[in-house]
């Protein structure tokens, strides 16, 4: 995965699952509503695909070992890719999703005005923006930039006290 930022819609692996839920869920509502139970149930989807498509052909006991070590690594990100994408709704009434359009990708970007989420979606972006907040967490040791780390963790509490704000 390549990022070239803080925020998960700064890197290639949360824009590609942003992508993701933009063709899968977006399109087929005109942009109207980002629906948050939905857009969890197509990160877990792409996710397990993923996996599955680089692991053709592996042993079913292989198979499972690499959905144990990637499937909760990669459901993070996409958990606090959407947890980002309601915060920015909160703090401004919209989310905007930029979305590639014709023979060269040309962005067009669709601003959203209702986002419909539960409390049990809630709980489970506040539960990992909690998660990656330990030292010994994978994603928060990712960080080779003890200044970056700083950066991110800041914008993790933020985007968690948005939602606390909210819940």
């Amino acid at each position: 995965m390549g990022s070239w930022g803080i925020t998960e819609r700064e890197s290639d692996y949360g824009l590609d699952l942003l992508g993701t839920i933009v063709a899968t869920q977006l399109k087929a509502v005109d942009f109207a509503t980002f629906n948050m139970a939905n857009a969890l149930e197509i990160i877990k989807t792409d996710i397990m695909e993923e996996i599955r498509q680089a692991n053709r052909g592996c042993s079913a006991e292989d198979l499972v070992f690499y959905f144990s070590e990637n499937f909760p690594h990669n459901f993070t990100h996409g958990a606090l890719l959407i947890a980002e994408c309601l915060a920015d709704y909160y703090c401004t009434g919209e989310l905007i999703v930029t979305e590639y359009v014709g023979e060269n990708y040309d962005p067009v970007d669709h601003r959203i005005k209702e986002i419909t989420v539960t409390d049990a979606e809630l709980k489970i972006l506040l539960d990992e923006l909690r998660k990656v907040q330990n030292p010994e967490h994978d994603l928060y040791q990712s960080w080779f930039e003890d200044s970056d780390r700083e950066k991110w963790l800041a914008h993790i509490r933020s985007v968690q006290q948005t939602l606390k704000e909210h819940s």
